[in-house]
């Protein structure tokens, strides 16, 4: 029979949301691991996580793990047997090593010699037996942001363990952890069930759990949610957006997710969108609605099970009212209060100890904001206002309270200080991209701002000795620098990264890490160029130009066009004779009137006009023609080994050949490292 099924359910203390995707992750690997490891089937394996329990449910196990064959190596057969034929005293001892085996004895040729093998045949165990083995040890391997400890610091877990149920079929699978004995036992819902539930059959649980205001499949609840959502809306005409972000964590946060609908004052809708929406969303998990478009003074809460939706209710809207009331407050203070106030009061906030204010900061971008205007022929009058004003809510009483909206609230006030689109939109546009995944700015002013916000991070920590060390990013440089890469490459700015930053330095007055800088773009470049299907030769060849990312990354778009074709892996070859024989000399130095071969001059002639060409194609940024050009050269070359012998005795002659070879193999500089190709 290949059908058995089994459930595993750990109960615990409400789990904390950090740690859901780390268990769900875990548990799955760790039971795949597991069952491989004892050559065990299945048909489904499920992990199931709720806020009091996580376990797995499996179906089509076997009725016990396969057979297995086993050899031992004997002794060699010519000392296995004295001369009459009789088992020797190695022979014998290994027969004893066998004895309670099922066993057939072979013979095998190794290295010339006749050896003796065992053949054993090893009867699988009951799956209940491996699966009492199994589960324990699925369970001690998942690990913890921030265990707890429990019973006097015995017990480490994600939290304290109050039940182990472990089932196969009818069948209950004996084992202890934690000092508690797995058994069919489970519970409902605290408030609405009647609390401890038995469960004959793993099939069953699910259905069971439900009937006691328990869903303990994540996806399932995130999809009750979306439904009780959508009927909600229908219900009362509302426009609710599915916030997946809120969903999951109202997902995390109840067993039975239930939603009511409430109200807040209608005077607080003159309140800017984004207050209100943080204070419904962020602070009580609640769902912001719209009704003809304009958002609407209902919210939709959840609560865990069916309690009293009026007495919820009340609870939600009190709470959301007196945030609301405070926000209002706070919002009219700062609308009335002048710019060059919050402007003074950035000189009053430390933005890093070695870096100093907020406002030391901002008069340093304004500098590094001309640099990178003046780098793309970039003129708007408004970029050095945008740049210096791109901070401003940060002292602002609303910041200070909802920091969430940090960015936004600038936006807001600098727009109701009838400041121009191009220097309130910078002000909120300038944190992006936040995330790898994020969109980036849409004005260009914003573009330069946030790039100049995030160089002025990297430099600066860097300089402060503030460096990302293994997995810890406090300041978030590595999302920052992949920021600064995608805003060059993708609005195709032609910047030379590493000369800005050494002026950055300079402004800053730091010294700039040249090594560790160096080798941290290259990482966070090489990242961006595998997200982009780029072979990891060819990413090799481009990094040594990390420091001119949008040119790196055409040349590797281009490079990873041809690398596979015949005809450029036979060419590369021709010219890595080129850069073989010349790398060692470190003079560009050559004569073409000393050349005196008619191969030397044939080459000479045609260097000129394709590095004429190849020059002309990159500054349009053509990295495929200019491959193309250089192609052009390998009949040339090839002629040029056949009939001239580099290394001539005479050393002038010798020197001008390899300087002349030097400048040809410089061609390839543009696109990388050519060794690094095919390597």
């Amino acid at each position: 029979m290949m059908n058995k099924k089994s459930l595993l359910e750990i109960g615990v203390e409400e789990l904390p949301s950090s740690e859901y995707e780390n268990i769900i992750t875990q548990l799955y690997q760790n039971m795949e691991e597991e069952l491989k490891k004892h050559n065990i089937s299945y048909t489904k394996l499920e992990v199931f996580i709720a806020p009091r329990r996580f376990g797995v449910y499996l179906e089509g196990l076997p009725e016990k793990e396969p057979d297995m064959i086993m050899e031992r190596k004997g002794p060699a057969k010519k000392v296995s047997f004295d001369e009459d034929g009789n088992p020797t005293k190695p022979y014998q001892g290994f027969l004893r090593s066998l004895e309670g085996t099922e066993y057939e004895i072979e013979e095998k040729e190794l290295k010339g010699n006749i050896y003796l093998f065992a053949k054993i045949k090893k009867a699988g165990r009951p799956i209940s037996e491996s699966l009492a083995e199994i589960y324990p040890a699925v369970i001690k391997k998942l690990r913890f942001k921030k265990p707890m400890r429990w019973s006097n610091g015995e017990y480490e877990f994600v939290r304290p363990v109050h039940w182990i149920m472990a089932l196969l079929d009818y069948d209950i699978i004996d084992f202890e952890l934690f000092g508690i004995n797995s058994s069919r036992r489970t519970f409902g819902h605290r408030f609405m069930s009647k609390g401890e539930v038995f469960i004959s059959r793993p099939d069953e649980y699910f259905d069971i759990l439900r009937e006691n205001f328990v869903i303990a499949n994540y996806s399932e609840r995130k999809e009750r949610i979306k439904e009780e959502l959508e009927k909600v809306a229908v219900n009362n005409e509302l426009e609710i957006e599915m916030d997946e972000e809120l969903i999951n964590e109202i997902a995390q946060l109840t067993e039975y997710p239930a939603a009511v609908v409430g109200t807040f004052n209608e005077e607080y809708l003159m309140l800017p969108e984004e207050v209100i929406k943080i204070t419904v969303k962020h602070h009580q998990r609640s769902f912001v609605a719209r009704k003809n478009g304009k958002i609407s003074n209902n919210y939709i809460a959840f609560q865990d099970g069916l309690s009293e939706e009026k007495n919820v209710v009340n609870g939600y809207s009190r709470v959301i009212n007196a945030r609301l009331d405070d926000a209002k407050f706070y919002y009219d203070e700062d609308l009335n209060t002048p710019v060059e106030v919050y402007l003074k009061k950035l000189n009053q906030i430390t933005y890093q100890a070695g870096l100093g204010t907020y406002l030391n900061k901002i008069n340093i971008m304004m500098k590094i904001s001309e640099l990178i205007a003046k780098s793309l022929d970039y003129k708007n009058e408004n970029l050095i206002k945008a740049t210096e004003l791109s901070k401003i809510d940060i002292p602002s009483h609303i910041v200070y309270e909802f920091p969430e909206l940090q960015g936004a609230m600038g936006r807001i006030y600098l727009k109701h200080h009838n400041y121009s689109e191009d220097v309130y939109i910078v002000a909120e546009e300038h944190y992006k991209p936040v995330e790898e995944t994020d969109t980036l700015p849409l004005e260009l002013n914003s573009l330069i701002v946030s790039m100049a916000d995030k160089l002025y991070d990297i430099v600066g920590f860097f300089g402060i000795n503030k460096i990302p060390t293994g997995s810890k990013d406090p300041f978030a440089l590595r999302r920052k620098a992949y920021g600064v890469l995608r805003i060059i490459i993708e609005n195709n700015w032609d910047i030379d990264l590493e000369e800005l930053m050494r002026k950055i330095s300079e402004l800053i007055g730091v010294e700039y890490k040249e090594n560790e800088i160096s080798e941290f773009f290259k990482n966070r470049f090489e990242t961006y160029l595998s997200r982009k299907k780029i072979s990891s030769e060819v990413i090799n060849t481009v990094l040594v130009n990390w420091n001119k990312p949008l040119r790196a990354y055409l040349a590797a778009e281009a490079l990873n066009e041809v690398a596979n074709s015949e005809e450029f892996k036979v060419f590369i070859k021709t010219f890595q004779r080129v850069q073989n024989i010349s790398k060692k000399h470190n003079s560009l130095k050559y004569e073409g009137r000393l050349f005196k071969e008619e191969a030397e001059k044939q080459l000479f002639e045609k260097y000129l006009e394709t590095k004429g060409k190849i020059e002309e194609k990159l500054e349009r940024l053509s990295y495929k023609e200019a491959i193309d050009e250089l192609l052009t050269m390998k009949d040339s070359i090839d002629n040029y080994f056949d009939n001239v012998f580099v290394m001539d005795k005479d050393e002038s002659i010798r020197m001008n050949r390899l300087g002349f070879l030097k400048n040809i193999a410089n061609l390839f500089l543009e696109f990388g490292d050519i060794s690094k190709l095919y390597s």
